[in-house]
């Protein structure tokens, strides 16, 4: 005995509650990452280039503010030191506290110790305002190289990590020609 199957009527559709519905992708208000890169790869060249700056401009600091060899040598190594000690506390800031909000705030720092080292009356003035922007481009520079990694996958993220390669070469540069 062979037992046919009647067709299945048609179900009516699932009701699905409003709770139930996927939510709607919200806007995003993110800047597209490649502007967003454009605005983080300032502070870079601003870091970058400012070291070369003040290298380069060693012999007028010195006339200008009467500095010997140790004070010299202090406003270059007062930057430096300050941000290599400065940049791994300033790379888990960013990740506790938010990477835009540090960058700004170095951003914000740096520009305001900038002012500080061209209006400082004495070598050690200029060595504090040295150390204090140090650290202010500690706090920013290690929010670049996250936001790459976050904002960019795959061949974007290395065509990114090009440009910011070339940003520093470009700072180094132009530091230089800025400085003297």
């Amino acid at each position: 005995m062979v037992t046919e199957l009647a067709p299945r009527p048609a179900s009516a559709p699932r009701r699905v509650h409003p709770a139930e519905r996927p939510a709607a992708p919200a806007a995003s208000t993110a800047a597209p990452p490649w502007a967003a890169l454009a605005v983080v790869l300032v502070g870079v060249f601003m870091a970058v280039a400012d070291f070369f700056i003040v290298n380069v401009a060693l012999p007028s600091i010195s006339s200008s503010l009467g500095a010997g060899s140790a004070g010299l040598e202090l406003v270059v190594a007062g930057y430096g030191v300050a941000y290599a000690t400065g940049l791994v506390t300033g790379g888990r800031l960013g990740d506790a506290l938010g990477r835009r909000g540090l960058f700004l705030g170095g951003i914000a720092g740096f520009t305001v110790t900038s002012a500080a080292c061209g209006l400082a009356p004495t070598t050690a003035t200029l060595v504090a305002a040295r150390v204090l922007q140090g650290l202010a481009a500690a706090a920013m520079v290690p929010q670049v190289l996250a936001t790459i990694q976050s904002s960019f996958s795959g061949s974007d993220r290395q065509r990114a990590l090009g440009v910011y390669g070339a940003t520093l070469g470009a700072a180094t540069v132009a530091g230089q020609l800025l400085g003297g």
